[in-house]
């Protein structure tokens, strides 16, 4: 589940009565429980933080003037020149000016549809026709002249539970299946989804519960171990008025999607993939027959990644494509009818992306983590027929925005670290600095006051990996002090969110508090043996990681290990419930925003990805579960959710609420009644902040009419961070 903002306006009033604390819905307090933001004590030196930039240092264009031995590029604004061969003055000859940009190719974009949506309209590449998934079926528009061209039903016997042309809320959040009808390059053919949601049970919200009558939303949700929607595709010849049937194979259970055409049009590619999702197989279908036949099958132990990439080279059958064989992404060179050509390389690091391919030279670019400092990427080549592999960037700083020359000789690259500011450089082949085209910003962090982040560097709770984190200070920080910490987390598969970027910054210190991070084992980036360490035991490794970074951070004088917060959004609210329950003495303090509480209650392939189906993995759903530990919860809660999350439903929340309201355990639950899953209301920071204040001791509220009154923080002051409402997360 990733978390993106849908945001929409909220209702305060509406969202006050949903404000529920302690044991039950109808609790009432004589003393108010939050404050907007503004109102906290320290919210105005946190307002008043500035961002110490990661622009600057950072060049804007790149162009190369190979016959005249210069390279051209842009910074702030102005054009500069510099001699390839590393003349130290950086000039603009006189009456000179930067060679012309290259033309970029045109190429087809179709459009895409929302989050967790496909796109309902989509325009053929010759702009002739538009396809539209309309009452259930495949309807094509003419566009353009002759306008006498009557419009064409691709598909007449859709029904409200079997689709052509569309796909539902599952495929198009955990597959990315933002399209679902997708023309041929010469526009003659279009293939399109038949996908059958009958088998899959709804689930329903409920909307207008702020008006004078709910309506109900609903909407097919395969939870875990449920029966999937059955998906299947169809070619139609616009020439012949024929319909094709894709040979997808038999099976009900496995997932179709990743589908593209080849730049040819003779072959329509898609991914085929097991329930287990350990078996991937992109496969080739002749648009002609339906006929379909296994290009490629690749197989992990666990969980295979969905969606490998996938590159053509110029002849439109050469394309590069992404193995993870040996446990790390590499890249292989495969051909669609004479198979695999090169394994291109075997490294024991995480291949990440294609900078440039040059076919004439038979250089192919690629970025990988192939540094001391596992997530710094580093620049490297190789060569089309896999002959020579070689690392181009030497420093372990994190390489980034690079540039190749047309004749292959030099190179552009920024390069920077959380604690060390951008700059671009001009490199020769063999590694070596030839100019340094910018100089880094003098020290921002320090020009605003501010610390600089602290890169952490940790060892896992299993005493053996290495693991990387972030820790932010406060302005007026005083290692003499003790200081509360508050640690935000996410933490779940297919998102890191520990970056060796330059110029990042929590202004929520400003309360007073420390802000840590951590990318615990489990998430991605690091490898398969990382990525697969909370395989079947979601909830365990991760969390023990979490606590880990608490352990090592508690040894700090400076840390007071009495004041631990966690708190997260999605799978970063699992963590804080996880991390609150399984280790009462660390984290004294928690808020969950929008958290999955029993694995049982998300999706199938989000879930059945890491964890099986609950009939093969139940040991392992119940250890994971905050439903299953509610009981033992000895910390302070607070539980955020909006009403119409049609990702992690509220019943998540409702079910964890159920047992301390049954067990008679205090905690705290604030309910938004328009929101969804990114909730968005300023309300959510002010309630989370105002509750991670006032359990570390820093603010208190007078009873309501009453003259408020601020807290004095005992012997320090330090504040917690404000945490963003929205992370770029999945759910877990």
């Amino acid at each position: 589940m990733k978390i993106t903002p849908l945001y929409r306006a909220l209702n305060v009033t509406a969202l006050r009565m949903f404000f529920c604390t302690i044991t039950a819905f109808s609790a009432v307090r004589a003393h108010a429980q939050w404050v907007p933001f503004d109102s906290l004590p320290g919210a105005q030196r946190v307002s008043a933080i500035e961002s110490p930039g990661g622009s600057a240092g950072r060049v804007t264009d790149v162009r190369w003037d190979i016959p005249g031995g210069r390279v051209w590029f842009q910074y702030a604004g102005k054009w500069k020149s510099l001699a390839l061969s590393g003349d130290a003055k950086l000039t603009v000859p006189e009456g000179t000016e930067p060679p012309a940009a290259a033309a970029r190719p045109q190429t087809y974009r179709a459009p895409k549809g929302g989050r967790a949506k496909q796109a309902t309209r989509v325009p053929s590449p010759n702009g002739a026709w538009n396809a539209v998934f309309q009452d259930f079926n495949v309807l094509l528009e003419p566009e353009g002249e002759p306008a006498n061209r009557a419009a064409i039903r691709a598909t007449d016997n859709g029904t409200n539970k079997h689709w052509f042309g569309s796909a539902d809320w599952v495929y198009g959040e955990e597959l990315d299946q933002n399209s679902a009808m997708w023309w041929s390059p010469d526009s003659k053919l279009i293939a399109y989804y038949d996908f059958d949601e009958s088998p899959v049970k709804d689930y329903v919200l409920l909307g207008g519960l702020t008006t004078t009558r709910t309506r109900v939303l609903s909407s097919g949700y395969p939870k875990p171990g449920d029966q999937n929607p059955i998906a299947k595709l169809e070619i139609y010849n616009l020439a012949t008025g024929k319909r094709t049937a894709i040979d997808v194979g038999s099976d009900p259970e496995q997932y179709v999607y990743g589908v593209e055409w080849t730049p040819k049009g003779d072959a329509l590619l898609w991914f085929r993939c097991n329930r287990h999702q350990d078996t991937l197989q992109l496969m080739a279908t002749d648009p002609v027959t339906g006929i379909s036949r296994t290009l490629i099958t690749e197989k992990q132990a666990t969980w295979q990644k969905n969606s490998p990439a996938l590159q053509f080279l110029a002849d439109g059958s050469r394309f590069l494509w992404e193995s993870e064989s040996n446990g790390f992404s590499n890249w292989e060179l495969w051909d669609l009818n004479k198979g695999k050509l090169h394994r291109l390389t075997d490294d024991s690091w995480v291949s990440e992306a294609i900078v440039s391919i040059d076919e004439a030279a038979g250089w192919i670019y690629y970025s990988a983590r192939s540094s001391q400092t596992g997530i710094n990427s580093q620049l490297h080549r190789v060569k089309l027929d896999g002959s020579r592999r070689e690392r181009l960037t030497t420093e372990d700083l994190h390489y980034s925005s690079f540039l190749v020359a047309p004749d292959n000789a030099h190179f552009v690259a920024t390069k920077q670290f959380v604690d060390v500011p951008p700059s671009a450089s001009l490199y020769t082949m063999d590694g070596k600095e030839v100019a340094q085209l910018t100089k880094p910003a003098a020290d921002p962090y320090g020009k605003k006051g501010m610390p600089k982040p602290e890169f952490l560097r940790m060892t896992a709770a299993d005493g053996k990996t290495e693991l990387y984190g972030i820790l932010y200070k406060p302005k007026d920080f005083d290692p003499s002090r003790n200081y509360p910490l508050v640690v935000d987390a996410y933490g779940g598969p297919l998102i890191a969110t520990v970056s060796p970027r330059f110029g990042s910054y929590e202004a929520q210190t400003e309360f007073g508090v420390l802000i840590a991070k951590v990318d615990n084992r489990g998430t991605p980036g690091r490898g398969k043996a990382f990525e697969d360490a909370t395989y079947m035991k979601l909830g365990g490794a991760d969390v023990d990681d979490q606590a880990q970074l608490v352990k090592e951070l508690s040894k700090r004088p400076y840390v007071d290990s009495k004041r631990v917060a966690i708190m997260g959004h999605s799978y970063g609210g699992y963590m804080s419930l996880m991390a609150v329950l399984r280790y009462p003495q660390l984290f004294q303090v928690a808020v969950a925003g929008a958290p999955p509480t029993d694995w049982r209650q998300y999706d199938t392939i989000y879930t059945e990805r890491a964890m099986r189906t609950p009939q093969e993995n139940a040991e392992g759903y119940d250890a994971g579960s905050a439903v299953k530990l509610a009981t033992t919860l000895k910390g302070r809660v607070l539980l955020l959710h909006g009403m119409v999350d049609d990702n992690v439903h509220p019943s998540n929340t409702f079910a964890i609420a159920q047992v301390w309201q049954a067990s008679n355990i205090p905690f705290e639950m604030m309910l938004f009644p328009n929101a969804d899953h990114g909730i968005g209301s300023p309300t959510y920071e002010s309630a989370k902040w105002s509750f991670i204040l006032r359990n570390f001791g820093m603010w208190s509220q007078a009873p309501l009419g009453a003259p408020a009154a601020v807290a004095k923080p005992a012997a320090a002051t330090i504040a917690p961070d404000a945490g963003n409402a929205e992370k770029p997360m999945k759910p877990g």
